[in-house]
């Protein structure tokens, strides 16, 4: 069964100033998933994981991931432009954060962390999700963010039939993060898929064999594939 194709009329990330409005958005969109699917607030590092499986798994809904490059480190994906930006959100006030502390890292240095989370007391919370695509289709400024706003709430639905303390490594068990060809200090890259007319990158791969286990004529939808990709990360991560 083929992978939708990539829309091809959507906008290209390469103006700065638009990527930076982009990964707000971004944030903002993930964490509101998080809280449909019941698990927020979110660490630090479970935002970074959720964001680089919804790049790595976004072909399976025929969209473009944001961004097809990462840092393979030991812990799991972190985004240093995503980790700048949510802390941005929380000076705004869109975002909460508490038990904030730094977490020491194996190789030396820490890292940030707390548990982040949508600030609904905002007043402007609500009307810039609509426009991003999280309320009606009516509301949104590119309707095509509804599409992708389903996406991360399936992800996320997908993420959260996981034991809570799993959800977080998951990611590191992803089929491409995980590929042992990139060592450790070297790029997770699927930036060529994206280009590709039906982009397939290891993960997306494995939620297309999947289809081979059905009756002949059955077929998944995208959001059941989701699924089935989160429950075969739970399975890797028990061996």
């Amino acid at each position: 069964m083929s992978t939708p194709a990539i829309p091809s009329g959507e906008i290209e990330i390469k103006d700065p100033a638009f990527k930076f409005i982009k990964e707000r958005a971004r944030i903002l969109l993930l964490l509101d998933s998080a809280e449909r699917a019941g698990v927020a607030p979110l660490t630090a590092s479970r935002l970074h994981a959720l964001a680089y499986l919804a790049d790595v798994l976004s072909p399976v809904w025929g969209l473009k991931p944001f961004d097809g490059k990462i840092l393979k480190i030991e812990g799991g994906p972190h985004y240093p432009d995503i980790q700048s930006q949510v802390d941005e959100l929380v000076i705004l006030g869109l975002v909460n954060v508490k038990n904030l502390h730094y977490v020491d890292r194996p190789d030396g240095g820490a890292r940030i962390d707390g548990l982040y989370e949508l600030s609904f007391t905002s007043i402007h919370l609500e009307p810039i999700l609509r426009a991003l695509g999280a309320g009606a289709q009516g509301d949104a400024i590119d309707p095509r963010d509804c599409r992708a706003h389903r996406f991360l709430i399936d992800l996320a639905g997908a993420l959260a039939t996981l034991p809570d303390d799993e959800i977080d490594k998951a990611a590191t068990f992803d089929a491409t993060y995980a590929n042992e060809i990139i060592g450790e200090s070297n790029i997770v890259d699927f930036s060529k898929q994206i280009e590709a007319e039906f982009p397939i990158n290891r993960s997306v791969a494995v939620t297309e064999r999947f289809q081979h286990f059905l009756p002949q004529d059955s077929s998944l939808t995208s959001g059941e594939k989701l699924y089935l990709y989160a429950a075969y990360l739970g399975k890797r991560m028990h061996g």
